[in-house]
Formats: structure tokens, sequence, C-alpha cells
């Protein structure tokens, strides 16, 4: 009788337990995006690479853990505004596994941000994965776009977090 009470305990809670919805963005992004039709003609466009720790190693690099990486897109300036065209998260081999954007422009106004999120849980992108982000403006901005990836862990008890600058792609 205790042996099928336990196993009756755990299928209810095994059975019982919601998945968590994966969140790709840190709140809802869709008032910020623009349809084609209100896209202006952009004068100015720029395209840069953020590295994005997403595994690491530990132990003379026998063994990897992951990390949850934020990619943070900011508008510094008060005057103009930014179009963010691309947003992709890449693989350690240059694979594509993630378009944020899909096709569409992020419009970010003086002073407004954006956030996409790597969950931790997310292995496929490895110890070299990668953000590709293109952004542009009507005619040559003031202040360019802040673009850093945040990184943050934990092993055993310690919690720690570092930044990723973000790199022009000169093409």
């Amino acid at each position: 009788m205790s042996r099928i009470s336990i196993f009756l305990i755990f299928l209810i809670a095994f059975t019982s337990c919601e998945k968590k919805q994966v969140s790709l963005v840190s709140e809802d992004l869709t008032t910020k995006i623009i349809k084609p039709s209100d896209m202006p003609s952009l004068t100015f466009k720029e395209k840069y690479y953020v590295a994005a720790y997403s595994d690491l190693y530990y132990q003379e690099g026998n063994d990897k853990f992951q990390c949850t990486v934020i990619l943070s897109l900011r508008n510094v300036s008060t005057t103009d505004t930014l179009y963010f065209t691309t947003a992709d998260y890449y693989d350690s081999n240059g694979k594509l596994l993630r378009n944020y954007l899909k096709g569409e422009t992020l419009e970010l106004k003086p002073l407004e941000s954006a956030e996409y999120i790597v969950e931790k849980r997310e292995s496929l992108g490895g110890v070299g994965a990668n953000f590709i982000v293109e952004y542009g403006t009507t005619s040559p901005p003031k202040n360019k776009a802040l673009i850093e990836a945040i990184n943050i862990g934990n092993f055993s008890q310690h919690g720690f977090s570092f930044k990723s600058r973000a790199i022009l792609i000169n093409e």
C-alpha cells in the first residue's frame, strides 16, 4: 500500500507541473515594432558583433556551465530615433539560432531601450555564441546606440555577472 501511495504522489507531482513559458524579451516590445510602411529611409547604418557567453568552462576546461545572457539595446540620444533591423543569435559555429526581429524593425525613440534574453537553460549557443545587431538612423546620429550583452551566472554559491561590448563590423 505504501509503494502505491508513493507512486501516486510522484505521479501527481510530475504531471501537475506546468512548463514555464520561455521569455525571449524582458517586456512586450510589440509597441516598438513599426510597420514597413512607417519605416523611414535610413541614411546611416551600422552592424555590430556582440559576444554572448552562454557557456563558460571551469575546472581545467573539462566542464561547462550555462549562463543567462541579456542583449541590451539602448538609445542614449535625447533627440534621435534609432531603427534596429537585425538582432540575431548565433552559435559557436556561426549557425543562426534565433532571429529576434523576424524581418521587422524595432524603433527606439530617444532614451528608450530593449532587451532580448537567452535563458540559462538554452544549451545550443556554446562558448563562442554571439549576436549580430544592425541599426540605422535617418541622418548621422549625435550619439550611437549602446549595444552590449550582460552575462549572468552562478557557480556553487557564488553569483557573477559581466558585460560584453559591441564591436563594429566594417564591411
